[in-house]
């Protein structure tokens, strides 16, 4: 009783952040749903093999060609890149719970630099590039945690 009370009061005084991937009956918001569809989807249109999935939820992008194809294939579906301009870092940050959740100072100028700095080549090959180049940063660590709660069901 005192817990619930005391966890009530630190809500109210905005001490204690509610995740917005979660929703109040513990179940996943639309957000955290979306990343697991397109995970799933991309994971059988790929026809990769167990051990390739499991490389891939440890969130190790070999330079095979089969990451090459999943990490395109992931992001299109959820509609956060595009073959001209790469990844669509403000409307990345809003699918991932805003300002609140990341830091916009931090992961837009991140984003953008390893659009710019990977572009040539193949739109499957330059997302790769560019989706390892972000997760080689404080954004990239940042995003292997939440996929993480993500895939185990905690976020």
């Amino acid at each position: 009783m005192h817990l619930c009370l005391m966890l009530a009061l630190m809500l109210m005084l905005g001490l204690l952040v509610q995740s917005p991937t979660i929703g109040i009956d513990g179940a996943p918001t639309s957000s955290s749903r979306r990343l697991l569809t397109a995970r799933d989807y991309c994971f059988r249109s790929g026809k990769l093999s167990d051990r390739q999935r499991l490389r891939l939820d440890h969130m190790a992008y070999e330079n095979q060609e089969y990451a090459h194809r999943y990490a395109y294939c992931f992001w299109t579906k959820l509609h956060l890149w595009n073959d001209q301009n790469g990844f669509q870092a403000m409307q990345i940050v809003n699918h991932f719970g805003g300002p609140d959740r990341l830091n916009v100072e931090q992961a837009v100028p991140v984003i953008n630099k390893c659009n710019l700095s990977t572009r040539p080549g193949a739109a499957s090959n330059w997302c790769y590039r560019a989706f390892v180049c972000v997760l080689r940063t404080p954004v990239g660590e940042w995003f292997r945690r939440h996929m993480s709660d993500v895939i185990n069901g905690n976020a």
